[in-house]
């Protein structure tokens, strides 16, 4: 599956990426680079109120179930979403009536009514999902780890907002900022599916979408201090305890930084790999070990993570931190591993080609995150390049940060901050990196 997508810009300063695949279905992506990081306290949760009504009707479609129905008709489905940082209408259809979606989704955009009623409606709506949200225990769990650690920078009920704001939105106001924050400048459109005519469909764009203003919209891209801690969240009907133990990443989330951290990526896969046969294989203490990041991309953690009984845990932790010593200092990872690493990944890789929505999904992430065209090739190609010496090279410092252990679950009672430093020796990187002959230094 070939995968040449193609970057456009249009005369009114819309972007455009094209990424033709032999299927039969197509994907179209209408987003803008806008969401809940943008707005003021007092406006937290408007770009999701404006979305809802971007799906209630238009002078075309008198309500949602006639927009609904009229994809449905042409063999399609679609969404709408509202994240930190987009404001997504998103479908999939049958190729040959892949113009439906372009030409509703810009009728959507232009002509949405915006009905005061509806709007008093959809109120309760919205109200009921922040408050669903709000009971749901890993909203709970994950709510109250961010307002530790971050310092209650990072609120995730952020993009739903606050019931207050949520009562006071009106017409006028939701008006004013889908008019102040939607711009062909910050906007994005991605067809990804069957594309024969590259030049017939960038015409039919820019017609639908020529309404769009260009003009500059700001962005508010702030950095979330972190607040190193032990964050505990009590479930006392719980047996057992999850608990996770992160470190500040290594490298910012730049693009210039891509090979860097696909190193410290196949680091984190190699000791867990190493962390899961100790504390599982060979001491039958836990199920199984992950590895995973929490917070901001401009504040990630990285770290590993587990699920053990209250009395198990100092076992398990200071077995984690001596096992991660002896790897970190010792048991360096192998270029057997990383090859045997990046063949696993391969059925990964051959998912993403295949699937247009994974394909639609990626383009625009990686162009709203730095402004160019994600080439897959290139990627493949960077990691069949990495080496034993890169990924031990790259990875140096991975523990020096600020730990914090991130637990949800039964009590305990257990110093675990201090188990791990009384058993995690010394990182020093003094003579720490071992490169055999084969390897090849970048």
């Amino acid at each position: 599956m070939k995968f040449e997508p193609s970057l456009h810009k249009l005369s009114n300063g819309l972007t455009v990426i094209l990424d033709p695949m032999d299927a039969a279905s197509t994907k179209v992506v209408v987003t803008f680079d806008t969401g809940s990081r943008d707005e003021k306290p007092n406006e937290y949760g408007i770009t999701h109120f404006c979305e809802h009504m971007l799906c209630k009707g238009t002078k075309r479609f008198k309500d949602y179930n006639e927009i609904n129905d009229f994809i449905s008709d042409n063999s399609g489905i679609w969404n709408a979403s509202t994240s930190d940082n987009s404001l997504k209408l998103y479908g999939r259809i049958y190729s040959d009536n892949a113009p439906v979606l372009l030409d509703v989704f810009s009728d959507m955009l232009q002509n949405s009514s915006f009905d005061e009623s509806v709007i008093e409606n959809e109120k309760t709506v919205i109200l009921d999902e922040l408050r669903r949200k709000q009971d749901n225990l890993n909203n709970k769990v994950y709510e109250f780890i961010n307002n530790k650690i971050f310092a209650g920078k990072y609120p995730t009920y952020r993009t739903l907002g606050t019931e207050a704001n949520i009562k006071s939105f009106n017409r006028k106001q939701l008006k004013l900022f889908m008019g102040r924050r939607l711009s062909a400048k910050n906007c994005v459109i991605c067809v990804s599916g069957k594309i024969e005519d590259k030049d017939a469909l960038l015409k039919d764009i820019e017609s639908k979408y020529s309404f769009l203003k260009a003009f500059d919209v700001s962005k508010n891209i702030e950095e979330v201090p972190y607040v190193p801690d032990v964050a505990h969240y009590s479930i006392k009907e719980d047996k057992n305890t999850n608990f996770s133990i992160v470190f500040p990443e290594l490298y910012k989330y730049k693009e210039e930084n891509l090979f860097k951290r696909m190193c410290v990526r196949t680091f984190e896969d190699w000791m867990r790999y190493n962390l899961y046969n100790v504390l599982r294989q060979e001491n039958g203490l836990v199920y199984g070990v992950k590895s995973g990041s929490w917070g901001p991309n401009e504040q990630r953690l990285n770290g590993f993570s587990t699920t053990a009984t209250p009395e198990n845990l100092e076992k398990v932790v200071s077995l984690m931190a001596r096992t991660v010593n002896d790897v970190y200092m010792k048991n360096h990872i192998t270029n057997d591993y990383i090859n045997r690493y990046n063949n696993k990944m391969k059925l990964g890789d051959a998912d993403f080609l295949e699937s247009n929505e994974k394909r639609a999904a990626k383009l625009i992430s990686y162009y709203l995150d730095f402004g160019t065209l994600y080439d897959f090739n290139s990627v493949i190609k960077m990691s069949n390049s990495m080496t034993a010496a890169d990924v031990i090279r790259n990875s140096r410092g991975y523990f020096d940060g600020p730990i914090s252990i991130l637990s949800n679950g039964a009590d305990y009672d257990t110093d675990l901050i201090k188990v791990w430093n009384e058993n995690i020796g010394d990182l020093s990187q003094q003579n720490s990196m071992i490169i055999t002959k084969d390897d090849k230094c970048r």
